[in-house]
C-alpha cells in the first residue's frame, strides 16, 4: 500500500495526463480487449456509424484508466471531497428507510466510476455501507482492491457467503451495494432478458436476496458532470412485499442500466466479455459435462 499512498499525493493535472498516456499505449500499442471491445459495441449500437462507434471505443480507454486513477486518488478523500465531487441526488429517498432502522439494497452497474460511489455513499449518508464483491484470480490484486474499497468505511463480503451474512445481520441498518451486471457463470441461477439489442443472462441473487430479508431496492445511477467528478442519483426499483418467483428486480435494473449506458455509451465497461455464451451455448456444455 506504500506504492498507492505515494501515488495518491499526486496532483489530479498529472495523474490524468498520466492515465491518457496509458489508454493510448493499452489502445494501440497493446491493443487490451480491443477485438472484445469491438464486438460489443457493434452488437449493441448497430445503428452507430463505424466512425461513430470508433470514438466510443476510444473514449472508453481513457475512461477505463480514469476509473482506476481515481480510485487511488480517493484513498486520501475525506467527506467533504466525496461531497464535493461525487453528491447524492435523492439519497433522502433511502434514508426515509434507514432512519427507521430498515436496511436497503443498491443495484449498480459498471458505468462511469464505479467504484467511488461505493467509497463515498456510506461516509455522505451516514450510515454503513457493505457490498459484495467476487474475489479474483490474483491474490495480491484482490487484497489491493479490498484494502481500497474497505478504505472509508465499505465492508466487502465475499459473493459466495454474502447471504449469510446479510441474513445474519438482517436488522442492522445499512446499505448493501451490488454490482449486478456482471456474467454469471454457466449453471448459476440466472435469469435471460433483452438488454442492450442482446439475449443477456442476469444474477437472481439480487433478486433473491430482496425476497429473503425484504429489504426495499434502490438503483444507483452515476454519470460524469466533469473530469474528477460525479452525480449519482438514487432511483427506486422494487419495495417490498414482493413476489415468491418474480424476476421484476432484475427486469427494472436492467432497464435502468440500460437507459444509463444508452445515455453516456463511452462509460460502460465494453472490455468485460458480457456476452461469453447464450442459451444454447450454456445448454450445449451443460449437457456435455452430464
Amino acid at each position: 500500500m506504500f506504492l498507492i499512498r505515494l501515488i495518491s499525493l499526486l496532483p489530479f493535472w498529472f495523474l490524468y495526463a498520466l492515465g491518457k498516456v496509458i489508454s493510448f499505449l493499452l489502445y494501440y500499442t497493446v491493443g487490451y480487449r480491443r477485438s472484445v471491445i469491438r464486438e460489443n459495441l457493434s452488437k449493441t449500437f448497430p445503428d452507430l456509424s463505424d466512425r461513430e462507434r470508433f470514438k466510443v471505443e476510444k473514449a472508453f480507454y481513457i475512461q477505463f484508466t480514469q476509473v482506476f486513477i481515481e480510485s487511488i486518488k480517493g484513498y486520501r478523500f475525506k467527506k467533504k471531497d466525496w461531497e464535493k465531487r461525487v453528491p447524492l441526488v435523492n439519497a433522502q429517498a433511502m434514508l426515509e428507510y434507514l432512519d427507521q432502522g430498515q436496511p436497503v439494497i443498491l443495484l449498480s452497474g459498471h458505468t462511469a466510476n464505479w467504484e467511488w460511489p461505493a467509497f463515498s455513499i456510506g461516509q455522505q449518508i451516514g450510515y454503513p455501507m457493505e457490498f459484495l464483491y467476487k474475489p479474483v484470480k490474483n491474490p495480491r490484486f484482490d487484497q489491493l482492491m479490498i484494502n481500497l474499497r474497505t478504505r472509508h468505511g465499505g465492508r466487502a463480503l465475499p459473493k459466495d457467503s454474502a447471504l449469510r451474512q446479510i441474513i445474519k445481520r438482517k436488522n442492522e441498518p445499512r446499505i448493501v451495494g451490488i454490482l449486478a451486471d456482471q456474467l454469471p457463470s454457466i449453471g448459476a441461477d440466472k435469469y435471460w432478458i433483452d438488454f442492450l439489442n442482446q439475449s443477456t443472462a442476469f444474477y437472481t441473487g439480487p433478486q433473491k436476496i430482496a425476497q429473503i430479508v425484504n429489504y426495499p431496492v434502490f438503483y444507483s445511477h452515476t454519470e460524469r458532470t466533469l473530469e474528477g467528478h460525479y452525480r449519482v442519483e438514487f432511483k427506486p426499483v422494487k419495495f417490498p412485499p414482493y413476489q415468491k418467483d418474480g424476476h421484476d428486480i432484475v427486469q427494472r435494473f436492467a432497464v435502468l442500466l440500460e437507459q444509463t449506458i444508452r445515455e453516456h455509451p463511452s462509460d460502460y465497461l465494453w472490455s468485460h466479455k458480457r456476452w461469453k455464451y447464450d442459451q444454447k451455448k450454456e445448454q450445449e456444455v451443460l449437457q456435455a459435462n452430464k
